[in-house]
């Protein structure tokens, strides 16, 4: 057990910044260090964050001071950075997915199913209160045992601009679902069948939209709808949906209209009052859980509720609906 955790982020994207943000205002912790690779992003979060910068992270990881790393690279490529993390015996959060790949994703399993330090992976719905109580009312028996469940995941087209090359719709997007619905079923499907579509995205070799219908060992099935081309002035920056249907009862999260919204000369908006919103100048919400959560399970000496194995499966998933859509038959997981 350990009372105070020095702390680095590496990658400081939108992600990554919030992470930092984050660690600095709770107690027990030290931001310490960051790490991005573009000069100007780095010389500006020194500034912001009165922190050591790297500029590699190989450098960042070898130092012996720090106890704990979040990763918010690209998701192409987590596996080096969280091998020698692991080599470094530092305590890892790692921005969701996995790995892009299969095998990545496989690889980095193998090394971090049995280590020994706190490691997990960044699904931001299991810190979503709507989403745990479903699950609290699943494991109560109240909505008995699931039919079906549906899952809409939908947003603005300025989100895909920013993973080019690195990530696709599947693997960035819909895995949150995946992830969930997995946790709510239980364990993972044995069958999946998916179609996309790309127009807008076409000349990057992306997806504007995937459909996938999941099979369960126990007979229930999921559908997954992901799209990530809605106009850029769309009022929200996520529009998404789910209704599971039990033996006993239903749920519903619509999480589109979060409570609030504002119609100014720029149009109607709905910010986002979820995720990583600021309260007093703070960053708040689900990713502040999820850090919160990281930081108890290093102070207390506990695991983290996500296991490897989940996000191992998840990634399956996604590997079945890219071969899925390739192939046009319905992949056998």
């Amino acid at each position: 057990m350990t009372n105070h955790v020095k702390v680095a982020v590496i990658g400081l994207g939108q992600m990554g910044t919030y992470h930092a943000e984050i660690y600095q205002k709770l107690p027990q912790v030290e931001l310490r260090a960051i790490c991005e690779f573009d000069d100007e992003k780095r010389q500006a979060a020194e500034q912001k964050f009165g922190c050591q910068a790297y500029k590699d992270y190989h450098e960042l990881l070898k130092d012996p001071e720090i106890d704990a790393v979040s990763i918010v690279l690209p998701d192409n490529i987590h596996r080096e950075c969280v091998e020698l993390a692991v080599q470094n015996n530092k305590h890892i959060l790692l921005e969701k997915p996995l790995a892009k790949e299969l095998e990545d994703g496989e690889a980095l399993y193998e090394m971090t199913k049995q280590y020994d330090k706190v490691f997990t992976v960044g699904f931001l719905l299991r810190f979503d209160p709507r989403f745990n109580m479903i699950k609290a009312r699943l494991d109560d028996g109240e909505l008995g045992e699931i039919i079906h469940v549906y899952c809409r995941r939908n947003s603005p087209i300025t989100g895909p601009k920013r993973y080019i090359g690195a990530s696709d719709l599947s693997m960035h997007v819909m895995i949150h679902d995946i992830d969930y619905v997995n946790w709510y079923m239980g364990g993972a499907p044995v069958k999946v069948f998916a179609k996309s579509r790309s127009v807008l995205l076409k000349e990057n070799q992306m997806n504007d939209v995937i459909y996938a219908l999941a099979t369960y060992e126990n007979g229930a099935i999921a559908c997954f709808e992901a799209c990530w081309v809605l106009p850029e002035n769309s009022p929200t920056i996520i529009d998404d949906k789910v209704e599971l249907v039990g033996t006993k009862g239903v749920a519903y999260v619509d999480a589109c209209d979060s409570g609030i919204r504002f119609v100014t000369e720029k149009g109607a908006e709905y910010p986002d009052s979820r995720h990583w919103y600021y309260v007093n100048q703070q960053v708040a919400g689900d990713l502040a859980e999820e850090l919160t959560a990281f930081i108890g399970n290093i102070v207390n000496g506990t695991k983290s509720i996500i296991t490897p194995k989940e996000a191992l499966d998840s990634l399956r998933v996604v590997d079945a609906i890219e071969r899925s859509i390739k192939t046009g038959v319905e992949v056998t997981l």
